[in-house]
């Protein structure tokens, strides 16, 4: 299906939750619990079906301020990748220490230290791949993640008008937002990529400087980001789909 066929949907979607409100309004039955529903899905039906036409102006809004805020999807990417190189290149390095280390019969008890750098280095590596996964997944499917929120908010009775809101508004923020990640990191001197550590440096280099920098740029300050970006994107969800909103995936993995 294409992106227009779920809009096609969606407003079917629309028409029947207005015509549902207007035959419950019809009915010849003093129920308030039934009747209080009749104003509030021929609203919703209107609702949703302004939102369906309103497709293109949310996917334009969102490309110009992201082109207005500077966002970069190709840089942002680019600088994703080269961070988990660096990242795969300290892990490496450590394997090459822990290598020799292991191999030197009274050097053996470093070896337990030099395998939990390891793990740290490993745990930063999988932190920047998950990102680099849901950042392509908001970039190649930013209109169709619009579109399925939009779909939700049509379904009558309001049964997925929170999921709705929520995907509009994480694919908004998300796409404008997370381009801006290495920017964020800039503006408190923080660059991993200038964090430099080879098999030939001591291990102390290794503990007192090369991993606190990517502890503070790999994992602290970008979970601090997406928090932001997080918190943000509940409130707009919450503000199109008029009730609480969550995100539609789970970031506390990280």
């Amino acid at each position: 299906m294409n992106i227009f066929e779920f809009l096609a949907i969606a407003q079917d979607l629309a028409a029947l939750t207005y015509f549902i409100g207007a035959l419950v309004m019809a009915l010849p039955i003093p129920l308030y619990g039934l009747k209080k529903w009749g104003p509030r899905l021929i609203a919703d039906g209107l609702y949703s079906s302004i939102l369906v036409n309103l497709y293109e102006v949310f996917l334009s809004i969102t490309l110009e301020i992201g082109n207005m805020l500077g966002a970069n999807w190709s840089y942002y990417i680019t600088w994703l990748y080269s961070v988990l190189a660096a990242e795969l290149q300290v892990y490496v390095n450590i394997r090459s220490i822990y290598l020799g280390v292991s191999s030197i019969p009274y050097l053996n008890p470093l070896a337990g230290p030099v395998t939990l750098f390891l793990s740290i280095v490993s745990a930063f590596a999988s932190v920047t791949g998950t990102l680099i996964v849901i950042s392509q997944l908001i970039y190649n499917n930013v209109g169709l993640i619009i579109i399925l929120g939009i779909l939700f908010m049509s379904l009558p009775f309001r049964i997925g008008r929170s999921i709705g809101g929520s995907l509009i508004g994480f694919a908004i923020v998300f796409y404008i937002g997370l381009p801006l990640l290495p920017s964020f990191l800039n503006m408190f001197g923080v660059d991993v990529l200038n964090v430099l550590f080879s098999s030939n440096d001591s291990i102390s280099l290794l503990i007192t400087q090369a991993i606190p920098e990517y502890l503070e740029g790999a994992v602290l300050m970008p979970v601090v980001y997406l928090g932001i970006l997080s918190s943000i994107s509940l409130g707009l969800g919450s503000a199109i789909s008029g009730t609480y909103s969550r995100l539609p995936i789970p970031l506390d993995f990280l």
